[in-house]
């Protein structure tokens, strides 16, 4: 049986968030079970994480934080 893995990925610079997901789906090809869930921002991750943590094997975080001025 395939482990289940939650990739919860911050969509807020949707230009390198996708890139991100298709790497990470890329490495994991066909071993694992997969799932994508979307949130706002990165400081829903832990979060969705939080809430999903007995529903799954394992988890990869993704988002992408770029400091202003």
């Amino acid at each position: 049986m395939k482990k289940k893995i939650l990739i919860v990925l911050a969509n807020y610079y949707k230009s390198i968030s996708s890139n991100l997901v298709k790497s990470a789906k890329q490495e994991l090809k066909n071993n694992y079970n997969v799932k994508v869930i979307t949130v706002p921002g990165v400081f829903e991750i832990p979060v969705t994480i939080s809430k999903n943590i007995t529903k799954y094997n394992g988890f990869i975080a993704l988002g992408c934080v770029i400091k202003g001025q």
